[in-house]
């Protein structure tokens, strides 16, 4: 159910320039520090652990940008996924939750700040990221959002009802936004990144699935289908796609798959009535609803099935009709002319982990759909950590053991077919 065919060229990749793919990992060596994905949280690892100046390698079992990092919508928020700053605090306490909530605060800004850095082209716009309210309990809420985040000392703003319609082209009851965030191109960005990490001395290895690891004199030798890397400390930074490479540790979160499709360019007039000033936009429905423009002005959206039979013609047909509600200035359904899906983690109480499986192995990621910044923020400091430059009570989170999913098959079966029953929730209060 999961797969996702990586091969073929999708929007993202299409508008992005190409790069040459890293070789496949051959024979047996070693290193400082070994790193299991290249995804976001992976490369954001391998360059803290660098930056931290030791020698880092890196295995990606495909190419670079084939997973999730590379094929999702390009939010860049500086919010959590569900919880508020003094909610996040109540669970993981002041130290912890102070230092979360600071982090998340700056994610977006650290995010483009690497783009800056290493001069990376990922069609970035950083116009802010607004999340606007449907209900008056939805706006209750975004107001909490709001007025917390300003009280810690966030860039945001609140938008009062004709505001936030008159950006966004779609009426809402108000909402706020997040000033430092915005929006990308994601595979773009993996290219970018991969490429600034390879200049700052990390070794990449493409098409080398770690298959299996084990404890040795010198740390732990991890086994791809055609070499070794043996390291003293190993981060495993695989997210959706952990499979048996660590026992129970695939048990630990819910693989999620949701698919993208965009329109073809909007004209000049449509994108004057239409994510005015160019946002990046999600909303507060259970079926969420969330939109920004690619370099081209198409308008990117997404969502997800039950049955993923025929998924592009159904998926085309779904993202047209909602955004013909969504947005009147269109006139009828727009049409979509480019469509793919890919699969993120998530975790029932939508919280990222920490896990110290063994001394010397460590887990860190699962974002719950604010993958893009936080991965990027999270990961250094987990590639700091690996490098010894990070105590466990440094941490932005608590270092943990491995905590199950109870239930886990069901719970994954039950996660993806969730969405039937949050459109029958939005039904009778939906705009």
């Amino acid at each position: 159910m999961f797969d996702v065919d990586w091969t073929t060229p999708h929007l993202w990749r299409k508008t992005t320039r190409t790069r040459t793919t890293a070789p496949a990992l051959h024979g047996d060596i070693k290193t400082d520090v070994l790193v299991v994905g290249g995804g976001f949280t992976g490369m954001a690892s391998a360059l803290g652990a660098r930056d931290s100046g030791v020698n880092v390698i890196m295995l990606e079992g495909n190419e670079i940008g084939s997973s999730a990092s590379g094929r999702n919508n390009g939010l860049v928020i500086s919010h959590h996924s569900k919880a508020s700053p003094s909610e996040f605090e109540a669970s993981y306490g002041k130290q912890h939750g102070e230092r979360y909530n600071r982090m998340v605060a700056q994610a977006a800004g650290v995010a483009f700040g690497l783009m800056q850095r290493f001069n990376i082209d990922a069609h970035q716009v950083q116009q802010g990221w607004i999340q606007p309210a449907h209900t008056e309990k939805t706006l209750a809420r975004a107001r909490q959002f709001h007025d917390e985040w300003k009280a810690f000392g966030a860039d945001v703003s609140w938008l009062d009802q004709d505001e936030a319609t008159a950006r966004i082209g779609s009426p809402y009851l108000g909402g706020w936004m997040v000033n430092n965030s915005g929006h990308i191109n994601p595979f773009a960005m993996t290219v970018g990144l991969a490429e600034a990490i390879e200049s700052e001395g990390v070794t990449i290895f493409e098409n080398s699935r770690a298959l299996r690891m084990e404890k040795v004199d010198a740390g732990w030798r991890v086994h791809t289908a055609s070499g070794s890397v043996t390291a003293p400390q190993v981060v495993l930074a695989t997210n959706a796609l952990t499979n048996d490479i660590w026992p129970g540790l695939k048990r630990t979160l819910i693989p999620f798959k949701v698919f993208q499709a965009a329109t073809n360019p909007l004209s000049e007039d449509l994108r004057s009535q239409i994510l005015v000033g160019n946002p990046a936009v999600s909303d507060m429905r259970n079926d969420l609803r969330y939109f920004h423009y690619d370099v081209d002005n198409r308008l990117v959206s997404g969502g997800t099935h039950t049955f993923w039979l025929n998924e592009a013609e159904r998926g085309r047909t779904k993202l047209a009709a909602m955004l013909a509600k969504a947005f009147k200035a269109f006139g009828g359904k727009p049409e979509m002319n480019e469509y793919w899906h890919g699969t993120f983690a998530v975790v029932p109480d939508r919280k990222p982990r920490l896990y110290r499986l063994a001394p010397g192995v460590v887990f860190g990621g699962v974002y719950s759909g604010r993958g893009v910044a936080l991965s990027l923020s999270l990961g250094q400091e987990i590639g700091r950590w690996a490098a010894g430059r990070r105590a466990d009570d440094e941490m932005p989170l608590p270092v943990t053991d491995m905590k199950s999913v109870p239930f886990h098959s069901a719970a994954v079966q039950i996660a993806n077919r969730m969405h039937a029953w949050n459109r029958l929730q939005d039904r009778d209060r939906s705009t």
